[in-house]
């Protein structure tokens, strides 16, 4: 009987490994790719950057505060964290047709803010090739406008890029209590 040593048993797989790869992909031939969370919006779809969301969550419970704007649902605290939530739709001044206990919280937070906007529905990630990227967007809403960075469009649809950070950056949001 042949014993064969544990050191010719690893030539021997090595040998046999490289005879059955196949060749990497040249760095030409990969596609690039641009990640972002996909949402819905009164019957709109939309993408937000990835690098501008904190996290996801259901709508948390929030406290009602006097005199706040419409569209502050009030203040939640999310793990010791206190939180502005706020309404997208009524911001744009419209009503989302699904109950709030429906919906979900997009959260927002930088040095100066922590917004959880609330959405209709989250659509989850989607990754697009970056070629694929369009400084136009194409029948859209006028109020969605000054948010809009450009769509991406894959297989028809088109998914227009709505900046967080730029809604957080608004002059409605820097002062949510109603002017007296």
């Amino acid at each position: 009987m042949d014993y064969i040593t544990p050191f010719a048993s690893l030539l021997s797989l090595n040998v046999r490994s490289q005879q059955i790869t196949g060749e990497l992909p040249s760095k030409e031939n990969t596609q690039m790719l641009w990640a972002g969370l996909g949402f819905s919006l009164l019957g709109q779809r939309f993408v937000v950057p990835i690098d501008e969301v904190a996290e996801t969550m259901r709508v948390p419970q929030a406290t009602r505060l006097p005199g706040v704007k419409e569209f502050v649902v009030g203040i939640g605290n999310v793990r010791g964290k206190l939180m502005a939530v706020l309404d997208l739709a009524v911001f744009f001044g419209k009503v989302s047709e699904l109950a709030r206990n429906q919906r979900r919280v997009i959260a927002v937070e930088d040095e100066e803010h922590y917004f959880g906007f609330i959405i209709d529905e989250s659509l989850g990630m989607q990754h697009f090739p970056s070629d694929a990227f369009d400084t136009t967007v194409d029948e859209i809403d006028d109020m969605f406008k000054p948010f809009i960075r450009g769509s991406y469009r894959v297989a028809g649809i088109q998914w227009p890029v709505l900046s967080l950070a730029t809604l957080a950056e608004h002059p409605e949001l820097e002062k949510l209590a109603v002017a007296s």
